[in-house]
């Protein structure tokens, strides 16, 4: 028996040496992939990808599950520099999931920052936030050195940047500098330089984001950290470019682009090939630029981002257009066609995530599983279809030859009616997707406008339910303080032989309690929750007027409470110096598509607080004409010369910068105005603001 023991005690050793020795093992070859892929000079490499595939197999296999987390973000990363974003995406959230299970709050904190940073380089920047704040609320309970909460702080304040709240980013800046010089840490000063220099570029401060870029660049070069380099070199031709100093900014774009190259960053290359070509574009540098939008089509091709893809289909075909190559214009235009239904399916779930919280692992498999096998039987019926009309051509041609071999007299007549028919069924084909395209279009735009309100009305929110929940609490304390008392009257109201001790502990009570002082707080605490309900109200009422579709049917609007509505939801962009002047003299209402002219009215307003982010005035007037409805909308920004007055109402013209506006919103305004058998026309000159004039019949068929 003691000898049976003996071997067994022996066996389980050997056994637990053995498992010890494959867990080290692997766990060495992970903080080594790790340590490889880290590095801001590493290339991206599609072999190294496969090793880490292979060991995430073995990991799974040997039931080290803590480790199996970490390999699955490991792959995220390397998905994520090889551009495969939605496999990245995929990898870093299971890998969050299982590191949930099985490794301790720090690791989780660290997997939620590396999700939010994969967000932030999508540009989706509620997500992004979102997983920041959670590992900042991990970091401040479990991190006693508080080393990485200030990393996490400058995490937070590039999502801010991207959200367009500049002053909040700013303020998270300062505290991560503060943090940092606390604990004597000098590791990604340089992140935080770059990213002041980002506000300083957005505020239009160009010197000083200049001067900050250019921090830490020497120490990018001395480290051949390509990846810091194209960050910096991509951001210093940014600047340049909206300085107005195009030939540095065409010298750092290439700088950016052979860095990127250097390490194969894909999605990046095609990012600034985009850019560059947009430059060439603007100093008028055509053949240059369809070059560079060429180049960034391969490049966008080789990785999942239709969205740069769309961007240079739609340059070439307008710079084709404008120089009356109408035959390569329709081609690039079938290509955006083709691009853009895929497209704009991905953007508009992508703005849904940002109004939820991250879908569970096994819901998104599930999801992922019903569109296979959706486009399994789409592919079966294409296929189906593809079998018929080819049946239906055989049969065709073959009537077509007994035809010609009865009648070839009538061969002549019989193709031109052939050819007639084909055309028109062409013609009223291509109009039908236009129909239909057009339709979409609107849709996208208008839940674009509600994507980039979201942190704006977030915020804008925040501030009533702040002062409700403040009130409460105060109105807590008070009741506190009254306590004493209204059990003492308790007391007295259930005593039937009250004596004089009740009335001089009732008048002590009294004494020690202010009773104006509590009323009046009271009273003012009560209009406060009331106010801060009644904002809240408000601002959600306004946002369902915006985002409900009324359909095609027309109904009775009242204009003024249309133009209310659209001021709520652009409360937040409004700055102290901008000043709204109104003057409603129409007061009545007119028969239209409701929510397509509350579209128009928000395009035009938001275009309006843009114009004048410097300060200004903007006027709103409305009055009634002969059996119309005018309305004026006038600010007093920077104008616009006629050149751009007369292209202001094209698709996909813009002034913005690439990735910040689509050139949809005036165009798509036009084109409802114009349905509704209306009129929208603009007057500005340069230094004198601009006039947009919307006329609206009372009643009329649409």
């Amino acid at each position: 028996m003691r000898v049976i023991l003996l071997i067994f005690s022996f066996s389980f050793l050997v056994f637990c040496v053995k498992a010890q020795g494959d867990y080290n093992f692997l766990n060495n070859r992970v903080k080594d992939l790790k340590i490889r892929i880290g590095k801001g000079n590493n290339v991206a490499n599609e072999m190294i990808l496969n090793q880490a595939g292979s060991l995430k197999d073995s990991i799974y296999q040997s039931g080290y599950f803590d480790l199996y987390g970490d390999i699955l973000m490991t792959i995220g990363r390397l998905s994520q520099q090889l551009g495969r974003m939605g496999n990245a995406e995929l990898y870093y959230k299971e890998g969050l999931g299982k590191g949930q299970k099985y490794n301790d709050s720090l690791w989780v904190a660290a997997a939620w920052d590396r999700l939010g940073d994969f967000y932030a380089l999508e540009e989706r920047s509620f997500l992004s936030l979102e997983c920041h704040l959670k590992s900042l609320q991990l970091r401040e309970t479990y991190d006693t050195t508080r080393v990485t909460i200030a990393d996490t702080y400058h995490n937070i304040a590039r999502s801010y940047i991207q959200t367009g709240a500049l002053s909040t980013a700013e303020k998270y800046l300062e505290m991560s500098l503060k943090l940092k010089k606390e604990l004597n840490d000098t590791l990604r000063l340089g992140i935080i330089n770059t990213l002041y220099a980002d506000i300083y570029r957005l505020k239009g401060q160009y010197a000083l984001a200049e001067k900050y870029y250019l921090k830490d660049l020497p120490k990018r070069l001395q480290q051949n950290n390509f990846e810091g380099q194209t960050i910096s070199f991509l951001g210093l031709a940014q600047n340049y470019q909206d300085w107005g100093k195009y030939k540095d900014a065409e010298v750092y774009f290439l700088k950016a682009l052979h860095a990127a190259e250097t390490i194969k960053r894909q999605r990046n290359i095609g990012l600034i090939l985009l850019k560059l070509g947009a430059l060439y574009k603007a100093i008028g540098q055509p053949d240059r630029a369809k070059a560079v939008f060429q180049r960034a089509i391969e490049s966008c091709t080789q990785v999942d981002s239709r969205t740069y893809q769309l961007n240079a289909y739609r340059n070439l075909y307008v710079m084709y257009k404008e120089d009356g190559n109408l035959p390569k214009a329709m081609e690039y235009l079938e290509l955006f066609t083709a691009v853009q239904d895929t497209s704009s399916k991905e953007f508009l779930n992508m703005k849904m995530e940002d109004f939820k919280a991250a879908l569970d692992l096994k819901e998104k498999e599930k999801e992922i599983a019903a569109l296979d096998g959706e486009n399994k039987k789409g592919k079966q019926i294409r296929n189906m279809l593809i079998i018929g009309i080819c049946l239906l051509l055989l049969s065709l041609i073959f009537l077509v030859v007994l035809y010609r071999s009865r009648n070839k007299a009538n061969k002549k007549l019989y193709e031109e009616q052939i050819h007639a028919q084909s055309l028109l069924s062409e013609k009223e084909k291509l109009l039908a997707d236009l129909q239909h395209t057009n339709l979409q279009l609107i849709h996208s735009e208008k839940m674009a406008s509600l994507g980039v309100m979201t942190a704006g009305i977030a915020h804008e929110l925040n501030n009533p339910v702040s002062s409700i929940h403040a009130g409460v609490e105060a109105l807590m304390m008070d009741f506190k303080d009254l306590r004493p008392l209204l059990n003492l009257l308790s007391e007295l109201q259930n005593s039937d032989d009250a004596d004089v001790r009740f009335i001089y502990d009732l008048k002590d009570k009294v004494t020690k309690v202010d009773v104006g002082y509590l009323s009046a707080e009271l009273e003012k605490l009560m209009k406060t929750i009331n106010n801060g309900s009644q904002r809240t109200s408000e601002i959600i009422q306004g946002l369902k007027i915006f985002a409900r579709d009324t359909g095609d049917q027309p109904q009775p609007f009242y204009v003024e409470e249309g133009i209310e509505t659209a001021l709520t939801l652009l409360h937040h962009k409004l700055k102290p110096n901008i000043q709204i002047i109104k003057s409603y003299q129409f007061d009545g209402l007119i028969i239209c598509q409701v929510s397509k002219i509350n579209q128009v009215l928000l395009n035009i307003l938001d275009n309006a607080i843009q114009a004048v982010d410097s300060g200004g005035t903007i006027s709103i007037e409305t009055n009634a004409g002969e059996n119309q409805c005018n309305i004026i909308i006038k600010d007093t920004g920077p104008g616009i010369d006629v050149e751009t007055k007369k292209k202001i109402f094209e698709p996909f013209f813009t002034t913005k910068d690439v990735g910040k506006g689509t050139g949809l919103g005036l165009s798509i305004s036009y084109a409802i105005i114009q349905q509704h058998k209306g009129n929208i026309t603009v007057e500005s000159e340069p230094g004198k603001g601009t006039s947009f004039i919307i006329s609206l019949p009372l009643k009329k068929e649409l």
